[in-house]
C-alpha cells in the first residue's frame, strides 16, 4: 500500500466541500448569504457558523473539525474582519491546514483595500491596535504575553492572506454581486468536485508501489502496454489500483474500472456481464446488447478505436477472463493502458507479456501507522498500548486487511479486551488470516449482528443494500443498525448502495460456518457451495440446523438437476432459500413455513403449486422462469413486499392483487408474452415501484393503477404495442420517475407529409381514429415527475406540450435517438435540470438556452449538431462530457466557437498579426477537433475559445487561434526562433497585444495534448493555454498556429521577462509526435509605437508579399471579449476529463 500526503483530495473523508468564514455584522445576511446558497446549489456542501454572536475567546471544537474536514476554504475578508479575535484565529488555523495539504484557500477582499492588508495599514492597523491595547491591559503577565504573542501570528498570516492569489470585489465584475459569485462558485467546483473511486481513509506504507505503477503510466509508450499487481489477498492490490485510477484517468480519453472480476465472473454469463460494464464505461452511454463473447469483442472493438484508454482489470484469476478482454489488445489505440491485479502470478506466464509489481507486505514501521491510525485515529499508540501493539503487529505480519480489521475491532477498548485479542492472536498458528480477522467477528456483542454478518457472507454480498434490509428485517435483524456496526469494524463497505466485503473477509465468514459441522454439511447453518448443497439434497441429509441454503448450478458445468421437495422436509428454521436451474418434484405440504425470501432462476414450474407456504414469504425472485401465471388457485401473501418475475417468456397475466396488498416493488421486466396487468392493481396500495420493461404485449395499463398513491417508479420502456396511457394518470401524485423508452409518442399531424399519397394520408386518419387517441405526454403527472426517459419515442420539436409547466420538476432528462431539431422549448425554463441527454439524435441541430442549473449534457453522435449555448451568457461551468460524434459542432458555450476566416474583420486580423488580405478564401485543410474526437476538413477558421475549462478560471478570458498551412514565422513577427521555446525582455509599458506564431507538425496523428506556456518570471505569472482544435499537416508540410492574446499594464510591463513557449503534456513524446519547427512573437504597443511599429511592419509585408502569401489569410468579425489573469491560469481544451497539468507544471516548468 502507499501513503498519501495529507489533504490529498482522493483519500481523505471530508465533511464538508466548502468552509466560510466572514465576519457577520459585514456580510452574514448578503453577501456570504448569497454565496452559500449559490454553492449549495452547485451540489456544493458548505459549513458557516451561524450562531450570530461573538463568541469567547476559544474556538469550539466544531469549528475546529469543520475548519480541518474540510476540502476547501473560502475567507470573506471584509472591512470588519481583522476586529474580530475569532475571525483572526479563524485565518490562523485555515493558513496552518493550508499549509499542511495541497487543498484550494480563496480569499475573498470584499470592499477592502489589498494593500491594507499587505501592509497592516488603514482599517487593518485599526484593527490590530485595538486588540493590542485590549490584551495590554492583561493584569496576568503570562497570559499578556500569550496574547502578544498572538498578534505576532495575527500579523504573520494577514501577509500570508495577502500575498494568496484571490478575488478583489468589485473590481473587475462591474458591481455585480451574482456574477462575481458565479465566479468562486466556478473556482471552487473546479477543484473540489471530482468523481473518484473510493479508496480507505488512510494510505501508508509502499511508496515503490504507487510511483512503480504512476511511472509506467505516464512513460510516454505509444504500445499497448499491461503492468500486473500481484500478491496474496487483503495486501492493498486493489488499493493501489485504485489509488492510481484516480491520479491518472484524467490523461486519457476514456476508461474502466472492473472490479472483482473473480466474483463477477462465477456466473456462465459473468464475462459477458463484464465485457458490457467494459463497453458501458468506454462508450459513455451507448451500451449495445451483447450475445456473447465473440460479439462482445467485435462490439468492444468498434468502441476502443482512435481513442487511448485506461484499463483496470482487479482480481484475475482465470486464463478466459485476460482472453476477454487481451483478445483486442492489438485493436488498442496507441498509448493505451491496462493494469490488472492478481493473486496468481503464474497466470500471468500464460498471456503476452507485461511489467510486474509484486505488492509486499508493510514493514513494522507502516503497520504500526497504520493499526494506529484504526485503533487510535493516531500515527502511534499511546505509551501503555505500545506493547500490547507490538505483540498484535507480529501476528499480522504486515497484512493491511488484518491490521484494519484488528484496529476497528479494539478501537477505544480497555486493556482486558487487548490483552484477551493477544492472547488469541499467541494461539493462532501461522499465517491464519481467517483467524485473525475473526476476532472482529467475535468482537460483536449482539449475536444478531454475528447472524447478520454470516448472512451477507453467504448470500447478500455485492446485492442491492435497499432490498437486503427488506428482507432481513422480516428475518428479526436491526438490519440498518447491524450494518453500520460491521461498516465501523471494517467487515463491510457501502459501495453506490450496494454491499461489499472483502474477499478474505467474506471467506473468513464462511469459514465460520463450515467449522460448525466441518465433516456433515447438514448439521451447519447456512449453505452456500454447490456441491454442499447438492450432496445435501440428494441425500435428504439436511437438518432444522440449517437456516439459508444456496444452489446455483448457472454458476457450474452442472446441467439442471431433479430433487425432491422432501429434501426439505426437516429443515423447520429455513428462511432463505437461493435455487437456480433447479427442479423440485414432489408436494409441498412438508415445505418449510418460515421461507422469507425465495430465489428461484429458471424456474420450471408453471405456477407455483398449491400447499407452497407463501403466508411468510416476504420477497419471491423466479427470474427466467417458466411461469404462465403466479400460482395456482387463491394465494395468501399477507407479507409478500417483493416479487420479481422478469424475463418469464411463458408468462401471460399478472397475478390477482388483491392477494398482494402489502407489495411495494412488482418488476415484470420481458415477460414478453404478458398481456394484460390484472384490473385489481389498484388494490395493492402500497405499490413503490412497477417495471414492466419490454411487455412487449401489453396494449393497455388498467385504469385502476391511476389509485397507486404512493407509486413513485413507473418503468413502461420497450411497451412497444403500448396505445394509450390511463386517462386519469395525473392522479398519480407521487410519480417521480417515468421511464417511457421506444414508445411512439409522436403526432401524426407533423408527418404527414411522408405518407406517399392522399390516400395514404386519409386512411391513415382512418386508422388513427379507429384505435382511439395516442400515447401523450400531457396526461403526466408532470408536477412530480423528476426523472423523465423518453429514448427513441419519435418525438419531434411540436410533439411536446406547450404548458410552461410542464416539466417543472425534472432534474433527470433523457430525450436521446429522437428526431428533435432543438430543445422543446417546455424544458428551456426548467430550474431544476441537472442531467441531459440527447445521444443519436440525428435531426439535432442546435441546443440552445439549456437550463443554468444543468450539471450534465451527454450529446453524444449527433451528427448535425451546430451550436449548445445556455439561457444565461455568464453560465460557463458546466461538467459536462465532451460531445463525442457531434462532427458539425461549430460552437459550444463556454469552450468555443468556429467563425470562417471570411467572416472576420480585417483590422482584429491585423491586430493578430495577419495582414495578407488578398489570399483566395477557399484554403481547405484538416482540423481535429478534442471535444468530438473527430478530423474534419473545412476552410481556414478563426477559433474563439473561453477560459473555462473545469479546473480554473481565467477572468474575462477569451483565446483566438488560427492554423493554416504554411512553412515558416511571417517575416514580421519581430523575434523569431528555430526552437520550442523563445524568451525576451518587454521593453515597453503599454503593450496592447500579444501575438504568438508556431510552425509544427504532429508525425503520427494529434493524439497529444499541446500547450502554449506564456510565463511573465518577473511578476510569477503562468498562462497555460491549450486550444480546442489543431490543424493537422498532411504529408510532410508544416501548420501554422497564430494565436492572439489581449494584455494589461498589470500583466506584462515594462522591463518584464517573458518566456514562450510549447509543451506536449507527455516530456518525453515530444521528438516522436509533435515536431516544433520554429517559434515567433508579436508584440503590438498602443498610440505612437503601435503606429510606428505597424507602419514598419507593413512595409515589410508588402515587400515580401508575393513570397509568402500562398497560405495567408483573408480577413473580416468584431472579436470577442478579451482576457484578464491571476497568478496562474490553465486555459482551453483539456482532453475529455481535463489533463494532469499540475504534473505537466512541475516537471516541466521548473
Amino acid at each position: 500500500m502507499l501513503k498519501l500526503k495529507p489533504g490529498d483530495l482522493s483519500s481523505e473523508k471530508y465533511k464538508y466541500d466548502v468552509f466560510l468564514s466572514f465576519r457577520g455584522k459585514d456580510t452574514r445576511t448578503t453577501f456570504t448569504d448569497h454565496l452559500y446558497t449559490a454553492l449549495l446549489n452547485e451540489g456544493l456542501l458548505a459549513f458557516r457558523d451561524d450562531k450570530g454572536m461573538e463568541r469567547g475567546e476559544i474556538i469550539t471544537s466544531e469549528l475546529q473539525n469543520a475548519i480541518q474536514h474540510s476540502k476547501s476554504w473560502i475567507i470573506v475578508f471584509s472591512k470588519n474582519y481583522a476586529g474580530s479575535r475569532w475571525c483572526l484565529d479563524e485565518l490562523e488555523m485555515i493558513l496552518e491546514c493550508k499549509n499542511n495539504s495541497k487543498r484550494l484557500l480563496l480569499p475573498i477582499f470584499y470592499h477592502v483595500d489589498l494593500s491594507d492588508i499587505r501592509n497592516q495599514s488603514g482599517c487593518i492597523s485599526e484593527a490590530l491596535h485595538m486588540h493590542e491595547e485590549k490584551f495590554k491591559r492583561q493584569v496576568d503577565d503570562t497570559r499578556r504575553k500569550e496574547l502578544m504573542d498572538k498578534i505576532k501570528r495575527w500579523r504573520t498570516a494577514l501577509t500570508q492572506l495577502a500575498n494568496l492569489s484571490g478575488l478583489t470585489f468589485p473590481n473587475g465584475t462591474n458591481g455585480y454581486e451574482s456574477k462575481f459569485i458565479q465566479d468562486i462558485v466556478k473556482r471552487v467546483k473546479g477543484k473540489v468536485a471530482f468523481n473518484i473511486l473510493s479508496i480507505t481513509p488512510h494510505l501508508v506504507g509502499i511508496d515503490s508501489s504507487a510511483k512503480a505503477i504512476n511511472s509506467w503510466i505516464r512513460n510516454g509508450s505509444t504500445g499497448v502496454e499491461v503492468f500486473a499487481l500481484y500478491g496474496i489477498g487483503g495486501v492493498g492490490k486493489t488499493t493501489i489500483a485504485k489509488y492510481a485510477y484516480n491520479m491518472n484517468f484524467q490523461l486519457f480519453e476514456g476508461g474502466s474500472f472492473l472490479e472483482n472480476i473473480r466474483e463477477y465472473s462465477e456466473p456462465s454469463d459473468g464475462l459477458v456481464y463484464l465485457q458490457r460494464q467494459l463497453l458501458s464505461d468506454i462508450s459513455k452511454g451507448k451500451t449495445p446488447t451483447i450475445n456473447n463473447l465473440n460479439d462482445g469483442l467485435c462490439k468492444i472493438q468498434n468502441a476502443i478505436r482512435g481513442r487511448k484508454l485506461l484499463i483496470v482489470l482487479d482480481d484475475v484469476n482465470q486464463v478466459e477472463q485476460l482472453d476477454a478482454i487481451f483478445g483486442l489488445r492489438e485493436c488498442f489505440y496507441p498509448g493505451s493502458k491496462i493494469v490488472l491485479t492478481t493473486r496468481d502470478v503464474d497466470l500471468l506466464k500464460l498471456r503476452e507479456p507485461c511489467t510486474r509489481h509484486a505488492v509486499e507486505t508493510l514493514n513494522f514501521r507502516d503497520s504500526l501507522e497504520l493499526f494506529s491510525f484504526h485503533a487510535f485515529k493516531d500515527r502511534c499508540p499511546p505509551d501503555y498500548y505500545i506493547e500490547h501493539s507490538e505483540r498484535i503487529l507480529e501476528q499480522c505480519e504486515g497484512l493491511p486487511l488484518a491490521l484494519e480489521v484488528l484496529g476497528a475491532h479494539l478501537r477505544d477498548k480497555d486493556l482486558d479486551v487487548w490483552r484477551s485479542a493477544v492472547e488469541k492472536l499467541d494461539v493462532i498458528s501461522h499465517y491464519k488470516i481467517h483467524k485473525i480477522l475473526q476476532i472482529s467477528y467475535e468482537s460483536l456483542e449482539d449475536d444478531r449482528d454475528r447472524d447478520l454478518f454470516l448472512e451477507i457472507a453467504c448470500f447478500f454480498n455485492g446485492e442491492a443494500m435497499s432490498q437486503v434490509v427488506m428482507i432481513l428485517d422480516e428475518c428479526k435483524y436491526h438490519t440498518r443498525i447491524g450494518i453500520e456496526k460491521l461498516v465501523d469494524r471494517c467487515l463491510l463497505k457501502i459501495e453506490l448502495g450496494k454491499l461489499k466485503m472483502h474477499h478474505s473477509i467474506q471467506s473468513m465468514g464462511r469459514e465460520i460456518i463450515r467449522q460448525q459441522s466441518p465433516g456433515d454439511p447438514g448439521q451447519r447453518s447456512r449453505l452456500w457451495h454447490y456441491k454442499e448443497s447438492l450432496e445435501v439434497l440428494k441425500d435428504e441429509t439436511g437438518t432444522r440446523a440449517i437456516e439459508g441454503l444456496a444452489l446455483e448450478l448457472n454458476r457450474t458445468n452442472v446441467c439442471q438437476v431433479e430433487l425432491r421437495t422432501s429434501a426439505f422436509s426437516r429443515m423447520h428454521k429455513l428462511t432463505l432459500l437461493k435455487l437456480d436451474n433447479v427442479w423440485l418434484n414432489g408436494g409441498y405440504k412438508e415445505f418449510p413455513k418460515k421461507l422469507k425470501w425465495l430465489y428461484w432462476h429458471r424456474c420450471p414450474l408453471k405456477a407455483l403449486p398449491k400447499g407452497f407456504p407463501f403466508a411468510s414469504l416476504v420477497a419471491i425472485d423466479i427470474q427466467s422462469s417458466k411461469l404462465q401465471k403466479l400460482g395456482q388457485g387463491s394465494m395468501l401473501f399477507k407479507s409478500l413486499k417483493f416479487l420479481n418475475l422478469s424475463h418469464s417468456h411463458d408468462l401471460v397475466k399478472s397475478p390477482n392483487f388483491a392477494e398482494l396488498n402489502v407489495l411495494e416493488q412488482l418488476i415484470l421486466e420481458d415477460c414478453v408474452s404478458l398481456v394484460e396487468i390484472d384490473e385489481s392493481i389498484g388494490m395493492a396500495e402500497g405499490l413503490v415501484l412497477l417495471n414492466l420493461k419490454d411487455c412487449k404485449l401489453l396494449k393497455t395499463l388498467p385504469n385502476s393503477i391511476c389509485m397507486l398513491r404512493f407509486l413513485e417508479t413507473l418503468i413502461i420502456s420497450g411497451c412497444s404495442n403500448l396505445e394509450k396511457l390511463p386517462s386519469e394518470m395525473k392522479n398519480l401524485e407521487s410519480l417521480e420517475v417515468f421511464y417511457a423508452d421506444g414508445l411512439d409518442f409522436g403526432n401524426s399531424s407533423s408527418r404527414t407529409q411522408e405518407n406517399k399519397s392522399w390516400r395514404d394520408f386519409f386512411w391513415g386518419l382512418v386508422s388513427k381514429s379507429e384505435i382511439g387517441p395516442q400515447l401523450s405526454l400531457t396526461s403526466l403527472p408532470y408536477k412530480s415527475i423528476t426523472r423523465l426517459s423518453l429514448v427513441n419515442c419519435n418525438l419531434r420539436d411540436n410533439d411536446f406540450p406547450r404548458d410552461s409547466c410542464f416539466g417543472q420538476s425534472v432534474e433527470h432528462l433523457d430525450l436521446s435517438k429522437n428526431p428533435i431539431c432543438f430543445l422543446p422549448d417546455c424544458f428551456k425554463g426548467l430550474k431544476r435540470l441537472k442531467i441531459l441527454r440527447t445521444i443519436d439524435c440525428n435531426q439535432l441541430l442546435a441546443l440552445e438556452d439549456i437550463p443554468n442549473m444543468l450539471k450534465f449534457l451527454h450529446a453524444f453522435y449527433c451528427p448535425l449538431l451546430e451550436k449548445i449555448t445556455f439561457d444565461e451568457p455568464s453560465t460557463s461551468s458546466k461538467s459536462f462530457t465532451y460531445p463525442l460524434g457531434c462532427d458539425s459542432l461549430l460552437e459550444m458555450q463556454s469552450l468555443f466557437k468556429f467563425v470562417p476566416v471570411g467572416k472576420l474583420d480585417s483590422e482584429f486580423l491585423q491586430c493578430c498579426g495577419i495582414y495578407d488580405t488578398q489570399v483566395k478564401k477557399k484554403i481547405q485543410m484538416k482540423m481535429y477537433n478534442r471535444y468530438t474526437s473527430r478530423v474534419m476538413r473545412c476552410s481556414v477558421q478563426g477559433i474563439f475559445e473561453d477560459s473555462y475549462n473545469g479546473r480554473e478560471y481565467l477572468p474575462h478570458g477569451k483565446a483566438f487561434s488560427i492554423f493554416y498551412p504554411g512553412k515558416g514565422v511571417p517575416i514580421w513577427f519581430d523575434r523569431q526562433r528555430k526552437a520550442s521555446s523563445i524568451s525576451f525582455i518587454v521593453s515597453h509599458s503599454k503593450l496592447r497585444y500579444l501575438n504568438t506564431c508556431i510552425v509544427y507538425k504532429f508525425n503520427s496523428g494529434p493524439e497529444h495534448q499541446v500547450f502554449l506556456v506564456i510565463n511573465n518570471k518577473t511578476k510569477d505569472r503562468v498562462i497555460i493555454y491549450s486550444p480546442a482544435c489543431y490543424g493537422i499537416s498532411e504529408g510532410d508540410e508544416y501548420m501554422t498556429w497564430l494565436s492572439h492574446w489581449k494584455l494589461g499594464s498589470h500583466e506584462v510591463g515594462a522591463g518584464d521577462e517573458i518566456s514562450i513557449s510549447i509543451l506536449p503534456w507527455r516530456l518525453d513524446s515530444i521528438n516522436t509526435s509533435f515536431e516544433v519547427k520554429q517559434i515567433g512573437v508579436d508584440l503590438v504597443y498602443e498610440r505612437e509605437e503601435e503606429a510606428r511599429v505597424h507602419s514598419a511592419k507593413r512595409q515589410k509585408m508588402q515587400q515580401t508579399c508575393d513570397r509568402t502569401s500562398q497560405y495567408m489569410i483573408p480577413v473580416e468579425a468584431k472579436p470577442y471579449a478579451h482576457y484578464g489573469t491571476t497568478r496562474l491560469y490553465y486555459l482551453g481544451s483539456c482532453g475529455p476529463w481535463g489533463v494532469g497539468v499540475d504534473f505537466l507544471m512541475k516537471e516541466s516548468l521548473q
